[in-house]
């Protein structure tokens, strides 16, 4: 230890017990191949009589202790306005061990990691050592048997900032913490209680408990964990964030809620999309969004339940798989037939007409308003039932106050900007029930507009109990009452059927 000045006391015997230095103080310590050394405006040491061992260490004003491991290459910096260094009672010899440090003042312990080796051929921006700093209003270390640091102790307004090459500095503030600390100078685990909060970039995140593991580079909430970014908020009993990649992990139940603009991820209507799950995969960079175990995605009068939801971002894609089962409503319609059209109006009704659909596969396509189901689809209206192996629906969105074709008001109880179906075109052996009228054929396609279903393709075939099997090249019929139009080699006929009250 260096000094300016330097002031000794001594026992009666003789024995050194203090020594006190000043003005610009600066010592060294090694420790086998690493080196410890400190700087302060003054320093004190007490010392053990009859042993000449360092009982404590008394720094202060601007103190700086930095420790440097020569086999790893990596340091440690500890800045204060005040420190205490204890060391350890030795029988029989006379070299001080470390066993204690606290400082008397908030301090900051800075770890920095060194450069990769891959670092040499990475891109300049991601080229750098990474770096982790914590504050507090008391520190505390303590050291085992080697003279190494082993645990770190934080309390009173908590802050860490983790720094990786080229990714933005993820910052963590608690009421009290702790570290695991590695003999090779670094951290291998950072724990903070307390209301947490957490934030990367535009990313924000709160919790009771907070867990950042150095080897996998995560951050793992627990306890009321909420994470929020510029369009999703998402809370679940735990959430992991993975540093180098951007990926998010959630667990236990999770509740999303989606608040991004139109055209900037699926939307089934002109409001926040609502999504739970057991888990959760995602990923802000790819724009990519995974719910898995008992998913479902309600927005306006749209529900889509699923064993999982993938939600694709910037492609304005949505993927559900296993056991789909949804509810879109339907695009208001004129309810009447071509041949009645110019002497009956009817208003269709005030309220939204609903379809449930389920499926064993399900891509939503916002660009092109359509999704398309497979794998055993079965469709239901109030009006209808229509089974096929694969099924293409087609959504319109919803405008405030505009009307359907043929004067009919659009229902008021759709909000605007909702997907309603407007068409729905099934393949691959298609079967229609209406009350008593079952229709098959190989293709059918449903206008919502004009209430109406068009059979072709591999024999079109209707059954009616009342008139019997009808056949022919292509089949329409009209929901709004029982006219069926058929098309077959001897022209065209119409068949309606009228209702008779009793």
């Amino acid at each position: 230890m260096t000094g300016k000045t330097f002031a000794a006391r001594f026992t009666p015997e003789g024995w050194l017990t203090r020594i006190d230095a000043a003005d610009g103080v600066k010592g060294f310590r090694e420790n086998g191949k690493d080196a410890d050394d400190f700087s302060a405006d003054n320093a004190s040491m007490e010392l053990r009589p009859r042993r000449n061992q360092l009982k404590d260490l008394n720094l202060r004003g601007e103190v700086q202790l930095r420790s440097k491991m020569e086999k790893t290459g990596e340091s440690r910096t500890l800045e204060t306005s005040a420190l205490l260094v204890e060391f350890a009672e030795q029988e029989k010899v006379e070299s001080s061990v470390l066993e204690r440090a606290e400082t008397l003042a908030r301090g900051t312990l800075e770890w920095t990691e060194p450069v990769p080796q891959l670092a040499a051929s990475a891109s300049a921006a991601e080229a750098g050592p990474a770096q982790t700093k914590l504050t507090a209003d008391k520190l505390e270390l303590t050291f085992g048997a080697n003279g190494r640091a082993n645990q770190l102790v934080a309390s009173g307004n908590v802050v860490t900032d983790r720094a990786l090459p080229g990714k933005p500095v993820e910052t963590a503030t608690a009421q009290k913490g702790s570290a695991q600390l590695l003999g090779s100078g670094g951290w291998s685990q950072i724990e903070l209680h307390g209301e947490v909060r957490l934030k990367e970039g535009e990313r924000s995140a709160q919790g009771d408990h907070l867990v950042f593991v150095r080897a996998a580079q995560t951050a793992t909430l627990a306890g009321n964990a909420l994470v929020r970014d510029a369009t999703t908020e998402t809370r679940a009993p735990r959430i992991s964030f993975v540093q180098s990649s951007g990926e998010i992990r959630a667990e236990g139940g999770v509740q999303s809620s989606d608040f991004a603009a139109k055209g900037t991820s699926p939307q089934l209507a002109a409001m926040p999309a609502n999504i739970s799950a057991d888990t959760l995969r995602s990923n802000s960079k790819t724009g990519r969004a995974l719910y898995m175990g008992h998913a479902r995605l309600w927005q306006g009068d749209s529900v889509l339940e699923a064993d999982s939801i993938e939600l694709l971002r910037d492609a304005k894609t949505l993927n559900a798989s296993g056991n789909v089962r949804s509810v879109f409503p339907q695009s208001p319609g004129t309810g009447v037939t071509p041949a009645r059209a110019l002497t009956v109006h009817e208003r269709a009704p005030n309220k939204v007409k609903l379809w449930h659909i389920t499926a064993g596969t399900l891509t939503y396509s916002d660009a092109e308003n359509r999704a398309h189901l497979g794998k055993n689809v079965v469709a239901q209206s109030a009006e209808q039932e229509i089974r096929a192996p694969q099924m293409d629906v087609y959504f319109t969105r919803s405008e405030k106050g505009a009307t359907a074709p043929g004067g009919n008001a659009a229902s008021a109880t759709a909000p605007a900007g909702a997907q309603q179906i407007s068409r729905a075109v099934a393949t691959g052996g298609v079967m229609v029930e209406q009350g008593a009228r079952r229709a098959t054929a190989e293709r059918g396609e449903y206008t919502a507009v004009e209430g109406k279903f068009v059979m072709t393709g591999g024999n079109p075939t209707i059954f009616d109990a009342s008139e019997g099997t009808t056949s022919g090249r292509q089949l329409t019929f009209f929901l709004a009452d029982d006219t069926i139009i058929v098309d077959s080699e001897r022209g065209s006929r119409t068949l309606t059927k009228h209702r008779v009250e009793k």
